[in-house]
C-alpha cells in the first residue's frame, strides 16, 4: 500500500501543463494607410520651425492624424483628432504626452514654439519640394 501510495505521489508530481500562446509581432497587427490630405509650415517670427501633414486612413474607417516634423522632415510627433499631443523621445518606447489642445497648439507644444507661431497652408508638393533639399 505505501509503495502504491509512493508511487501515486510521484506520478502526480511529475504533472505538467503547458499553455503556448500566439508571438506577439507582424502577423497579429492590423495594417491600414493613410495618406496625406493636407501640409502646413509652422513660422515663428520669420524662422520655420516645421511643418504638419495632416493623414487621413483610406476606406471608410474615417480615422486621421496629424504629423509633426522638423525642419529637415523628421517625423519627431503627432496630434490625434481629440487634439492629444505627443512627442518621440529618442531612446524611449513611448512617446512623451504634451498636453491636449487644438492641432496648432500641439504643433507649437511638439516644435517648440509659444502661442506667436503661425500655421501657414502650403501644397503638398510644395512640401515635398522644400524637404528634398536636406536629403
Amino acid at each position: 500500500m505505501r509503495k502504491s501510495l509512493l508511487l501515486l505521489l510521484l506520478a502526480l508530481a511529475a504533472c505538467r501543463t503547458t499553455k503556448t500562446s500566439p508571438v506577439s509581432g507582424p502577423a497579429n497587427l492590423e495594417v491600414t494607410r493613410a495618406v496625406p490630405v493636407r501640409a502646413w509650415e509652422l513660422w515663428q517670427d520669420g524662422l520655420l520651425l516645421g511643418s504638419l501633414v495632416r493623414f487621413e486612413e483610406t476606406g471608410d474607417a474615417g480615422r486621421a492624424f496629424y504629423s509633426v516634423r522638423n525642419r529637415e522632415g523628421q517625423e519627431i510627433g503627432l496630434v490625434d483628432l481629440d487634439g492629444r499631443a505627443w512627442r518621440h523621445r529618442p531612446l524611449q518606447s513611448r512617446p512623451e504626452w504634451l498636453g491636449t489642445g487644438t492641432v496648432t497648439e500641439g504643433a507649437q507644444r511638439i516644435l517648440g514654439g509659444t502661442d506667436k507661431a503661425e500655421l501657414i497652408e502650403v501644397d503638398l508638393d510644395r512640401l515635398r519640394e522644400n524637404l528634398e533639399r536636406f536629403h
